[in-house]
């Protein structure tokens, strides 16, 4: 073979070895980098190949930060969202409002007429927590007289009080014991609810377990208030109704401090299901001894001495535990 043959193999060889070696430092950077720029030249000849340098652009490793970025002030400015909210009734849970109990007044819910039911606190604020509700029955009103002269007394330290007025404010304004679908919401709570009456009755119990939207906001109230005592007033028997264990002390305390009799109630073999009081105290002993009843006042307005009396008396339960 003559020298120039040899030559001229030998620059090829060359020239392909560098070409491939180009082409796989390219494969390898393919996220950025630069293929350095090679040249070669055949021994025993001024022929020279030259082999291109390639730069990758280095901005494409840049882009994952770029792209996450965006995503994560989107996720920050939403988080911050809800604590710079101030509101007494949160976004709704499942359809239910979620109540700030750090408020001074809380929207329980509204009547079938679109009556707000509402829950005004007084107190030490994380205390033990008492609920009256001055009004379920719309023509048994004189607990409101209780409520409101509760307004205006000293709470005692260590107590949070949480007075409703009415939760049947559509009752009262009828002077009606329903509601406005004619419902006895005393007869609608869910626990052992049963069917009692059709519309037109005074116990109908409505069409099931809760379907009183009254009867919706005070579960979910109770249910997250969690009082340690609930008070619902109703009238005419003149009594409370004797328990045992810290819900009948706790009973018999009031009734002496209020000067009701403690006495059975309510004879004659009629059915009573889905009460409040007794819905309550089954939902509530879950987790704590706490302790709902009914307060039976007597019949008409209440003399002053009366609201005194009564009055004293929820402050002193209240206190005493």
């Amino acid at each position: 073979m003559s020298n120039n043959v040899l030559s001229g193999t030998r620059v090829l060889v060359a020239a392909a070895t560098l070409l491939l070696a180009a082409c796989t430092g390219s494969d390898n950077n393919l996220g950025g980098g630069t293929v350095l720029t090679a040249e070669a030249t055949a021994p025993n000849t001024t022929t020279t190949v030259p082999v291109t340098a390639r730069t990758f652009p280095a901005t494409t490793a840049t882009l994952p930060a770029t792209a996450t970025l965006p995503a994560t002030t989107a996720l920050l400015a939403t988080t911050a969202l809800p604590a710079t909210t101030a509101t007494t009734v949160a976004p709704a849970r499942d359809g239910l409002a979620v109540f700030d109990f750090a408020a001074t007044q809380v929207a329980v819910g509204t009547s079938i007429e679109g009556r707000p039911i509402t829950a005004d606190r007084y107190g030490t604020p994380g205390g033990r927590r008492i609920l009256v509700i001055g009004v379920i029955h719309g023509d048994e009103d004189a607990g409101v007289a209780i409520v409101d002269e509760l307004r205006q007394r000293d709470v005692p330290d260590g107590v949070e009080l949480w007075l409703i007025e009415s939760m049947n404010p559509d009752g009262q304004a009828a002077q009606i014991r329903q509601n406005a679908n004619r419902v006895d919401l005393n007869r609608n709570f869910p626990h052992e609810w049963g069917v009692i009456g059709e519309p037109g009755n005074s116990q109908y119990a409505g069409t099931g377990p809760a379907s009183e939207p009254e009867t919706q906001a005070m579960v979910n109230l109770i249910t997250q208030l969690r009082p340690d005592m609930t008070i619902w007033y109703h009238q005419d028997a003149n009594l409370i109704i004797p328990s045992t264990g810290r819900d009948g002390r706790v009973r018999a305390r009031y009734a002496e401090l209020s000067g009701l009799p403690m006495a059975e109630c309510c004879g004659g073999g009629g059915v009573y299901t889905g009460i409040a009081a007794t819905w309550a105290r089954v939902e509530l002993k879950q987790t704590s001894d706490a302790v709902p009843f009914i307060v039976e006042l007597p019949g008409g307005d209440l003399t002053a001495e009366q609201v005194d009396a009564h009055t004293t008396a929820v402050l002193t339960i209240a206190a005493e535990g």
